[in-house]
């Protein structure tokens, strides 16, 4: 497969979390499968790996159940995360814009770009302005 822009994807996770170490070999596989890299994040010990995986806090406790925890994987285009250990396919659907709303992917139905979100834009800024859109509950 050609190289694959995975630019939009972002891991975080912590240097010595068991649950992170177990997801490195099917990272290293999904790159090597797709001929890209993730952007991985180490939020334990570094502040400002910290701070950005602040700016996609919603989206991640969504994905956790209530809480922001690593592992987590985000999809800047989609706003959509994945928490936990997940199977290579699950990352997979991630990737392509699967729709992974609860910690579940489900392939057949994309998302669509987060609102305002264009090539090169500040996708980060526009999964605020998402994320603090008025609730209807």
């Amino acid at each position: 497969m050609a190289n694959q822009d995975l630019s939009h994807i972002i891991e975080f996770y912590g240097e010595t979390c068991p649950h992170c170490l177990s997801m490195k070999p099917t990272i290293r596989e999904l790159e090597t499968e797709l001929d890209g890299e993730i952007t991985k994040l180490e939020v334990w010990n570094h502040e400002e790996n910290k701070a950005t995986m602040k700016k996609y806090e919603s989206i991640i406790s969504e994905a956790c159940g209530g809480f922001a925890a690593v592992p987590s994987f985000v999809n800047t285009l989609t706003g959509q995360a994945l928490c936990g250990e997940h199977e290579k396919q699950d990352l997979k659907f991630l990737i392509e814009g699967g729709d992974c709303t609860g910690n579940k992917c489900m392939p057949h139905t994309p998302m669509h770009a987060a609102p305002n979100a264009t090539a090169g834009a500040d996708t980060a800024a526009a999964l605020e302005a998402k994320t603090e859109e008025p609730s209807n509950g």
